[in-house]
């Protein structure tokens, strides 16, 4: 029957400081080191809510914040699509922070973070988090030919230009044989660029063929 591994005594040492800066691993070899950032990150999953929160705080020296970030941002992501889904509504930071088992501190400090303004509220902070996702889909709708949905996106592109929205990078594009066409680029696109694009989506710009209504 095998047996996890015991922790080395140095490792025990080291878990047992509040908090673990990088000097503090001067007393580990070089592969020691390696296997102890190693620990470090494995342990992550393995903590909830508050705990997990001061475990960030007692090893973030030596943490990647952007894979932090990114754990964090995953799980968020993922309850707020299903929870839309089921619900229709977006969900409380109290749910969220139950279903993905983060602090509520957690969670409001991440949406905040998608969205800087300080006025607003966590579940527009949730709605910006999830934008991305649902404009891709539109997108995507609209150039295979949906009307509603190039009416959607046309409307929201416009309106974006009027009031820019922070964008989080989810990869969004659309291939068209060699032509890739991402969000990035349709916000850069001018007014009367878009009105063209929305006439060929909905086939306005061929003569006698009429839209879908």
């Amino acid at each position: 029957m095998e047996t996890t591994p015991a922790i080395p005594q140095k490792f025990e040492e080291l878990m047992k400081l509040e908090k673990i800066e990088r000097h503090h691993l001067d007393i580990l070899t070089t592969a020691e080191k390696a296997e102890f950032l190693q620990l470090i990150h494995a342990k992550i999953p393995n903590y909830h809510g508050e705990e997990l929160d001061r475990y960030i705080e007692q090893t973030s020296a030596l943490l990647d914040q952007n894979e932090v970030w990114e754990f964090n941002h995953r799980k968020i992501e993922v309850i707020i699509e299903r929870y839309v889904k089921e619900t229709g509504n977006m969900p409380s930071t109290s749910a969220i922070a139950t279903a993905t088992r983060l602090s509520r501190h957690t969670v409001r400090k991440h949406l905040n973070a998608v969205n800087q303004s300080p006025v607003v509220s966590d579940q527009n902070n949730g709605i910006a988090l999830m934008l991305p996702r649902v404009m891709g889909s539109v997108l995507k709708q609209a150039l295979q030919g949906d009307v509603k949905a190039a009416r959607v996106y046309i409307e929201a592109a416009t309106k974006q230009k009027q009031a820019p929205a922070t964008i989080i990078n989810q990869n969004n594009y659309i291939q068209i044989n060699k032509t890739i066409i991402s969000q990035q680029l349709v916000e850069q696109l001018t007014p009367d660029q878009l009105k063209k694009i929305e006439l060929i989506i909905t086939g306005r710009d061929i003569p006698g063929q009429q839209p879908e209504v």
